[in-house]
C-alpha cells in the first residue's frame, strides 16, 4: 500500500480532491474514527470539504468510514443528532457518485463515569455503527480530568456486552510517562485505536514513540485516521505501511484483519 500523508498533499480538481487512477490499489480499508460529517463539530466545516475528504478516502483505498463527531462537554452530539446527519451525508455521497459508505458513530469523552453510565443506560449515545458491539471512548487532555475509576468503567461496558475502543491513547501526555495506565484499561477489556498521523510523525515525536510501543505491547490494536479536514487527513494506507515496515507483515495483517472483523459486525448492525 502506498502511503499518503497530509504533508504530501492531495490531487485537486476545481478545489476538491480527485482520485489518482495511477495510484496502486490495495485491500478495502475501514476508518472507524473520522470527523467527516459537515458542520457538526471541529471536523469538516462544509459539505464541499466533507465530500473532498470522502474523495481522498476513496483514493486511499478506504471504502467504509465511521463518522465519529464529538460527544463531550462542549460539543455533546447524541444519537438523535448523528443518525439523521449521517443519512443526509450518505445521500450527498450518492448524488456525487462517491463510492464511500459512511456509518454513524461518535467519539464519547469520559470525565465523569457516573454521568457516562447514566447516558449510556438512557440510550443517548451513538456507538459505532449505531450498534451495541463497539464504542469509541476518549479522555480529556488534562491529566486531572482522567477518571480514577476508568478501569472499572471499562469492565462495566464489557459487562454490557460491548467492546470499548480507546481513541488515540498515544497522544495523551499522562499515558506517555506511564504506559501502565494504558495496560490497566487493556486488562479491563479495552481495545486501543492508534492514529495514523501519530505513526507517520505528524503529531510529533512523543505520540510516534508511544504509538510504536503500544503496537508492541498490546495485541488488540486498530488503526484510524481521526481526520478532521484535508490538512489533517492522511488516510489509512500510510498507517498500515508504517506497521509493515516497523512491526512486520504479520502484525500489519493482524491489525487489518481486526479492522475487517469490526467492519463486518458494524455492517450487520446496519442491516
Amino acid at each position: 500500500m502506498t502511503p499518503q500523508t497530509s504533508n504530501q498533499g492531495v490531487t485537486m480538481v476545481d478545489g476538491v480532491a480527485a482520485a489518482d487512477p495511477s495510484k496502486p490499489k490495495g485491500p478495502p480499508l475501514l476508518d472507524l474514527h473520522c470527523h467527516i460529517l459537515p458542520g457538526v463539530d471541529d471536523g469538516a466545516q462544509s459539505l464541499e470539504e466533507a465530500l473532498a475528504m470522502a474523495r481522498y478516502n476513496v483514493e486511499d483505498g478506504v471504502t467504509c468510514v465511521v463518522a465519529t463527531p464529538h460527544c463531550h462537554r462542549y460539543i455533546h452530539l447524541l444519537r438523535s443528532d448523528i443518525v439523521p446527519a449521517v443519512a443526509r451525508f450518505n445521500e450527498a455521497l450518492r448524488a456525487a457518485a462517491i463510492p464511500l459508505a459512511v456509518l454513524p458513530g461518535s467519539e464519547i469523552q469520559v470525565v465523569d463515569t457516573e454521568a457516562y453510565k447514566r447516558e449510556f443506560e438512557q440510550g443517548e449515545y451513538c456507538h459505532l455503527g449505531d450498534g451495541q458491539e463497539f464504542t469509541l471512548l476518549e479522555f480529556n487532555w488534562e491529566r486531572a480530568l482522567f477518571p480514577h475509576d476508568a478501569d472499572e468503567l471499562i469492565r462495566w461496558i464489557r459487562g454490557k456486552g460491548m467492546t470499548p475502543i480507546i481513541a488515540h491513547p498515544e497522544r495523551y501526555e499522562f499515558f506517555w510517562d506511564d504506559l501502565k495506565r494504558v495496560a490497566g484499561l487493556v486488562e479491563a477489556g479495552a481495545w486501543l485505536q492508534v492514529t495514523v498521523d501519530s505513526l507517520i510523525g505528524n503529531h510529533g515525536p512523543a505520540p510516534l514513540k508511544a504509538g510504536g510501543e503500544l503496537l508492541l505491547r498490546h495485541e488488540e490494536i486498530v488503526l484510524a485516521s481521526d481526520a478532521h479536514n484535508l490538512n489533517r487527513c492522511s488516510g489509512m494506507a500510510a498507517g498500515y505501511q508504517w506497521v509493515q515496515k516497523n512491526a512486520g507483515d504479520e502484525r500489519a495483517a493482524d491489525i487489518l484483519s481486526r479492522g475487517n472483523r469490526i467492519r463486518s459486525r458494524l455492517e450487520k448492525t446496519e442491516d
